[in-house]
Formats: structure tokens, sequence, C-alpha cells
């Protein structure tokens, strides 16, 4: 048995390196930047080699949520707007026009919410007002221990408001009633708080750098957390038209053609299959950058039947992978999965095959063999980091010899490089309008028409019979 560990000098180090390269028959690598704490500033990843399409099987897909099949993007960059805004004190649009799409997204969209933030208090540092910095963190920190459940939420913040000087806070005995006494709403918590920001709002000082992060990640999750549970409690609506300035929109949305990719790949779609054609076809029209005709399509259409009989003899695992925490995965998947229930009950299928469809739908387990998320792993490990990859290709019992039959699917350059550090080898770039501009030279193939034209025309990457 090969040792756990074993000390090499340069010239050693540099042999074994070609060795490695050799056995795994790659010739691509990725230079991942650590956090600032750690020592090594840089891991090197070699990355698996392309497996090209067409497939001819396809044992597990690796899925990223965020962005790639659900509409989670724009609440996490509203709360991200919103942290700037709070930490800076300039919450008007008089004041600050926003994130800038160009120059802000790509930078905080596909990582880890430390390195979002990390990013956004760089570039904003000369914008920060201490006092409205104080006031929000106070907040923030009153809002998630009277209303969070989450222990590791709980536990964080606590660490980060003694970390940055505020102790007294957390041992004041109207402060620890305050939020003994349970749930407080936005609107309360800043009043609640005016009292307590008199005496202890001096205290906070936020140093080094990595704690001025933590602590302006905090006011992120608050916001976060706090539509989240809007959302879980009916707001939804209210809470869509206000942030999203649109009338029959959800906050939290399956992305285009993912009501039909998760029953198909499960194996539980029939030979009528073919049914759900014209809502793929219809995705695709409306992007006529992609170039494709009506007629072309059409011709596509006889594939949803045989990939449908493909995965009924040989259903895929599926893993859903997300750099968000538990409380936000969970809620978001209910919820997604909710709305393609809703989406299911449309179908132009028998009503017994809708009831059979949808009950598989109300349990997250018969969907998912896995699901992967931030609180799984160390923040210091998430994407673009390969380990919450290698932990979904563990769970769902994939062995090495099968890796290179596995599909992973991303909207970010960050993730496309952890699913090959991981091992998948067909790594997919699905661009929304959010990511599009990302650099997906690690990709494995990049489908700009989403999962409607992976399915569709791409045949999800499989040879045809």
């Amino acid at each position: 048995m090969e040792e756990l560990a074993r000390y090499l000098d340069e010239p050693h180090a540099q042999a074994r390196l070609r060795e490695l390269t050799a056995d795994l028959g790659t010739a691509e690598f990725a230079q991942v930047r650590n956090l600032d704490f750690v020592f090594s500033p840089h891991e090197l990843y070699p990355l698996a080699p392309h497996a090209r399409p067409p497939l001819d099987q396809i044992v597990a897909f690796a899925i990223d949520m965020d962005g790639t099949s659900t509409t989670t993007e724009p609440l996490a960059l509203h709360a991200l707007e919103y942290m700037v805004r709070r930490i800076t004190g300039r919450t008007e649009k008089s004041q600050w026009a926003g994130l800038d799409r160009r120059h802000d997204y790509p930078h905080v969209i596909g990582n880890s919410n430390f390195r979002h933030a990390e990013y956004l208090v760089q570039r904003y540092r000369d914008h920060i007002d201490h006092a409205a910095f104080a006031r929000a963190f106070l907040e923030s920190v009153t809002w998630t221990l009277a209303c969070m459940s989450d222990a590791g939420r709980r536990r964080t913040v606590c660490e980060n408001a003694r970390h940055c000087g505020l102790s007294g806070l957390l041992a004041d005995e109207e402060f620890r009633g305050l939020v003994e006494r349970g749930p407080v709403s936005d609107e309360e918590v800043g009043r609640l708080v005016q009292p307590l920001l008199a005496r202890h709002g001096p205290a906070f000082q936020p140093e080094p750098d990595s704690r001025v992060v933590a602590a302006a990640l905090d006011v992120y999750y608050a916001r976060y957390h706090s539509i989240l549970r809007q959302l879980e409690s009916g707001g939804g609506d209210r809470l869509a038209q206000e942030l999203l300035g649109g009338v029959g929109r959800s906050l939290i949305e399956p992305m285009p053609g993912y009501d039909v990719f998760l029953p198909l790949v499960k194996g539980w779609l029939d030979a009528g299959a073919d049914a759900l054609y014209e809502p793929l076809r219809e995705h695709l029209l409306r992007m006529p950058e992609l170039g494709y005709g009506p007629a072309e399509l059409d011709r596509c259409r006889p594939r949803l039947g045989s990939l449908a009989e493909r995965f009924r003899q040989r259903p895929a695992k599926l893993a859903l992978v997300t750099a968000s925490i538990a409380y936000e995965t969970h809620t978001c998947m209910n919820e997604v999965l909710r709305v393609l229930r809703r989406q299911v009950d449309q179908w132009p299928v028998s009503a017994t095959g809708r009831q059979r469809i949808a009950e598989r739908l109300g349990d997250p387990a018969a969907v998912f063999d896995s699901v992967v998320c931030a609180s799984d792993v160390w923040e210091a490990r998430l994407k673009p980091h390969r380990d919450l990859y290698s932990l979904a290709l563990y769970q769902m019992s994939v062995p090495k010899s099968e890796y290179r039959s596995c599909v992973g699917l991303e909207d970010t350059e960050p993730g496309i490089i952890a699913l090959r550090a991981a091992g998948i080898g067909c790594a997919v770039a699905l661009p929304n309008h959010d990511t599009q501009r990302q650099n997906y030279a690690a990709a494995t193939e990049i489908v700009r028409g989403g999962l409607p034209e992976l399915i569709l025309v791409r045949n999800l990457l499989l040879a045809e019979r």
C-alpha cells in the first residue's frame, strides 16, 4: 500500500508531477488561489482529460444549483448589492447605481460567498463608512441570532462578533433578552438595536482584512436568509414583484428545461416523452443568436422518446452540488421542486402520468442521489476547489473507472474547473444572462441554449442509436 504522505525535495517533486500527469493522461492544470490565511497561496490541480461527446453512456450527472438548474443568482446578486449599500451607507440609487454587470458580475458569481464578499470589499473599500458598517453588522448579528435555527450560522456570527470587538454585545443582558424572544422583522431590527448601537458600536473594529470580509458577509447572509424566510412563509409573490419588478415571476424558479431534464434522466418518462417537445423548441426559437430554425428543431423531436427509453433502461444517478450553505440549499431545492410540480401539472400527458411524476418530485431523495453544499466542506475548499464534486461522486458510489461516463453541468468558470479537477472529463458550460462573459476555456462543451439545447439538439451528449 502506498504511504499516506511522502516527503519530496524539489527535484523529486518535479519528477513525481511528471509521473502523475502521465498516469492520469492529462496535460492540463488549474492554478487555484487559496484564502489569504492558507500558507500556500495556490493549489495546482491536474485536470481530467476531456471526455468528448458523443458518449456511449452516462452513469451520473453532477449539476450545479445556482444559475445552472435554478434562477437563484438574481437573489444572491441582490443580497450582495444590499451588503455593499449597507456597509458604505449608500442605500439609494442616487448615491450608487449598484453592481456593475461588466466589471463586478464576473467576480461575484460562481465562487464561494467569501470570495464574492472579498472582491466587493476590496473594490469598494474607499467607500466603506464605519458607522454604517457597525449598524449593519449589529443588525445582522441580532437578526441571525433571533431568527435563524441553523447552528453553524449562529456559531459563525458569534465568532465574528467577538473577533470584531463585540464580546460585550454578546454578554449584554438587553441583547440576550432580545434575541431569546425569537424572530424579529427586518423593519423592527433597526429600531431594536439603536440603544445597543449607542453602547457597543464604538467597539466595532473589524481587523484584519479577513475579518472585514467576514463581517460584511454576515450582512449578506442576514439579507439573503431573511428573504428565504419570507419565501417560506408565503411572501414570495410580493417579494418577486419588489425585487425583480415582474408580475407572475417567482424569486426561485427552475431553469428552462429542468422540468423535462430531471424525470428524463431518472428514467421516469415513457414513450410519450415527445409530447414535451414544444416548450423546449419554443425556448430555442426565442434565442435567434443560436441559429436554429423550426424545421431543424422539428427533426430533433424523436430524440425525446429515444432518450426516455434509454434512461428507463439505465437511469442516471444525479447529484445536486452548490456552494450555498445547507439552509439555503434545502430551502431553494424545496421551492424549485414545488414549482416543478406545478409545471408538470400543465404537461400535455395523461393525468396518471402527471400525478406519478409530481409525486416523485415531492421527495428530494427520489430525485437526487446526492446533495452536496458548502456546509459539507470547509469554506476554503469550495469551488474552484474540487472537494464538493469529489464528495458528490463518492456519495453516488461512482467508481473512478466510470468518471469518464459522468457529465457535469455548470454555468461558471470556477465550477467547470472544480468538475475537471474532481475527475469529470465531460464538463459542460451552460452560460446564462449573468455568466455569459465568463472564461470557459476549461469546458469540454459550451451549450449556450441551456438544458433545452442540451436535450433536444445535443441529445444529452449521447451517441444516437
